[in-house]
């Protein structure tokens, strides 16, 4: 009788990079064999086959989420059951938590409260799908940066409440996406009431104290303490964490936080209108060290370091250029096949810490780019910005047309991805442009374009192409 295949989930998803593993639940990146897109992939293992006649009704719910677009919202795909297991497919992971933001940058005023404006514009639109009593805790909202803009996203998708509904008993961690932590909890979760849209208001602010301070509001010295803190104490003032922290702000969080649901802001978009608000009133006041004016983006923008405009035409013509090297059938196979996902060499990556290679060819010295990490952000140098991307290829740019973050190639496990971070003058794969933040599979072979930059992508143990060599005089 033949094993099962574990990494392949409801005869669909191909799982790549697992995540995390533990429990009921596992996370990972995986691809879609049928749409050729990479997801992320959430399964959990049901513990009793006496709940298999109601997860019908259980994942009902996650219709509603996928009608949801909001570059704010982390967007659920698809979702079914495979065997004694649930999956939900939902958009692929990326950026970092804001947990690791928190743990690890200073946070400045304007920053925080556009943190805050973002969240709740997710906020806006989980709340017009008639979702509400959300987990905002900070390892569950990403930050991915491209360049100087943050973009925040609520990575939420339900699952503690799931999983109390599938008899999960949480761990008292709080890294278990199962466990109620008072820290963070708005006073009716903690009393067992009701959640409602004021629920998530509360946590919206207690986050934005949390960002403006850099301390949490309620830590007791038990957990239980902490609940009683969080359902009856005032909200402190954040003064006294941050001494310059101005009044708007401290009213904007303390009518957030208020006890009593009926007292805070009554829906999302009120709250929006104040944050928009306290951040026009903070900017007509002293600058706050470390921010950045529109006018010094602007002039920025207008220096040296700016990426340039490629013209259709002119684009067209460095694409076109011929480039030398020998026939391959492998390669030209390569180029003219559908892509689908190739198995890849054990050993990656190489015992030289090797993932893949950029191979550029254009000119009388080709040249192949190692790339030694699992994630590798391609650009071009900024020291005026002090942007540095992984993989700088100024070098074979000379008409600049690479961005200062122009792409993302991850090693997902059993694939690898490309990703375009929104590049001015795109990203392409053969003669597909890239969606901006969507990852496309990529195999060992394929043409890639950055700008006007064109290379080749060959994975080590794979076969490969033999470069053009300049000719003896």
């Amino acid at each position: 009788m033949p094993q099962r295949d574990t990494r392949l989930i409801g005869g669909i998803y191909r799982i790549g990079q697992t995540i995390t593993a533990g429990g009921m639940l596992t996370t990972a990146t995986a691809y879609n064999h049928n749409t050729n897109d990479v997801v992320g992939l959430y399964v959990l293992n049901i513990p009793s086959t006496d709940l298999l006649d109601t997860l019908p009704a259980l994942l009902r719910p996650y219709e509603k989420r996928r009608g949801i677009n909001s570059p704010h919202i982390l967007r659920v795909l698809d979702w079914g059951m495979d065997g004694t297991r649930i999956y939900i497919a939902t958009d692929p992971p990326r950026g970092i938590t804001l947990q690791h933001v928190l743990d690890t940058e200073n946070i400045n005023l304007p920053r925080a409260l556009d943190f805050c404006r973002q969240l709740t514009i997710g906020l806006k639109a989980l709340h017009a799908a008639d979702i509400f009593g959300l987990d905002l805790r900070p390892q569950l909202i990403t930050v991915d940066t491209l360049g100087i803009q943050d973009r925040v996203q609520i990575d939420d998708i339900g699952l503690r409440s799931l999983l109390q509904q599938l008899r999960y008993v949480p761990r008292q961690s709080n890294e278990d996406i199962g466990y109620l932590d008072p820290r963070y909890a708005p006073p009716e979760y903690i009393n067992h009431q009701p959640s409602r849209p004021q629920s998530d208001i509360y946590q919206a602010g207690l986050l934005l104290f949390t960002l403006v301070t850099g301390r949490l509001p309620f830590v007791g010295r038990t957990t239980a303490e902490t609940g009683i803190l969080q359902t009856s104490s005032p909200v402190p003032s954040m003064r006294v964490f941050k001494h310059q922290t101005p009044d708007e702000v401290q009213q904007l969080v303390e009518r957030a936080m208020a006890k009593d649901p009926a007292r805070r802001f009554s829906n999302a978009d009120e709250l929006l209108m104040a944050l928009e608000q306290v951040q026009k009133q903070t900017q007509r006041q002293s600058p706050v060290p470390g921010a950045t004016s529109n006018e010094k983006v602007a002039e920025l923008d207008r220096s040296i370091s700016y990426t340039a405009e490629i013209s259709q035409a002119e684009m067209e013509a460095a694409l076109k250029a011929p480039v030398k090297r020998t026939k391959s059938a492998s390669s030209a196979d390569a180029a003219k096949a559908p892509r689908s996902m190739q198995p890849l060499p054990a050993n990656l990556p190489t015992s030289q810490g090797v993932y893949a290679y950029l191979c550029f060819e254009q000119g009388d010295y080709p040249q192949r780019i190692a790339l030694t990490q699992p994630s590798t952000i391609i650009g071009r140098l900024d020291p005026k910005r002090g942007l540095s991307p992984d993989l700088d290829l100024s070098h074979i740019d000379p008409k600049m047309s690479i961005s200062r973050q122009h792409a993302r190639i991850r090693f997902e496990g059993t694939f690898f991805t490309l990703e375009d971070l929104k590049s001015r003058n795109k990203t392409r794969m053969e003669d597909q442009v890239l969606t901006p933040l969507k990852p496309e599979l990529l195999n060992h072979g394929a043409q890639i374009s950055f700008g006007s930059v064109r290379l080749h992508f060959e994975v080590p143990g794979m076969e490969s192409r033999q470069p053009h060599k300049p000719a003896n005089n």
